[in-house]
């Protein structure tokens, strides 16, 4: 199935930004909206061509660009605080997805979603 001309599957990154809403960072949260919102609307557009658009919406990713938050003790503790399986994420498993999304496996499953992926952040 795989390989065609036309067939294969793009999976664009969001954040939960982009679907919970922090103070004092609107402007990381409207982009990442509309990373979502762009999502959507491309899957739509290419679905007949058989091209698979998906967000993934990751939460807190143990990141060189999270580094200077893990640093705080009180900001740590506050985001392990409010995630429910209890820490933050690694790079990997949020690769594990994107390979997921880009496989056969979703092959009919997935189109214009957005797979957050955060330990239970946004849950409450």
């Amino acid at each position: 199935m795989c390989c065609k001309a036309g067939d294969g599957a793009i999976v664009n990154n969001a954040s939960i930004a982009g679907v919970i809403a922090e103070p004092g960072i609107s402007a990381y949260i409207a982009a990442k909206h509309g990373v979502i919102g762009l999502s959507k609307a491309a899957a739509v557009e290419y679905a007949n061509q058989g091209i698979r658009i998906n967000a993934l919406a990751p939460g807190l990713v143990n990141t060189a660009m999270t580094k200077a938050w893990f640093d705080d003790p009180n900001m740590r503790a506050h985001f392990i605080a409010n995630t429910p399986i209890g820490r933050v994420s690694q790079p990997a498993e949020i690769a594990s997805m994107v390979l997921f999304l880009c496989s056969d496996l979703a092959s009919f499953a997935v189109g214009g979603q957005t797979y957050v992926i955060d330990g239970g952040y946004t849950t409450h």
